[in-house]
């Protein structure tokens, strides 16, 4: 049975290459030739207006969020992550297909997402957005 690697203990050639394409503190169980395909996207949580109107519009903004990503058979863990401020993350991944489980980061009911389903293809990262409810609307 394969363990996530955890980037703390992992080689420092391979902590420098994910600190390059922004994967530092992500742990995954995929190899460092899987760095050509995975899961990139952004997390958002809806404006949070009760009333939403034409002329006052209430857009999504970024949220930070700890991401769970499981895969295989049976399904376990393979990938965790945090989105930045910005919302935006990437974590490499073989092909295959994979569940990405959203958490807030405070641990509070609320903003809630349902995980979602993810197909990763060779050679290219499955660009997804997982929007968190804020529970006003």
């Amino acid at each position: 049975m394969r363990r996530p690697l955890r980037t703390a203990l992992a080689v420092p050639a391979l902590a420098a290459v994910l600190a390059a394409t922004g994967c530092a503190g992500s742990r995954w169980a995929g190899s460092p030739g899987a760095s050509g395909s995975g899961i990139e996207g952004r997390t958002t949580v809806d404006g949070g207006c009760p009333v939403i109107r034409v002329h006052s519009p209430c857009p999504d903004r970024p949220l930070s969020a700890r991401l769970t990503i499981t895969g295989g058979d049976p399904e376990r863990t393979v990938a965790e992550t945090t989105s930045g401020a910005d919302g935006h993350f990437r974590v490499s991944l073989p092909p295959g297909t994979y569940t990405v489980h959203p958490v807030n980061l405070t641990g509070a009911v609320a903003p809630i997402a349902q995980p979602t389903n993810v197909r990763v293809t060779g050679g290219r990262f499955t660009t997804v957005v997982i929007s968190f409810d804020s529970g006003i609307r």
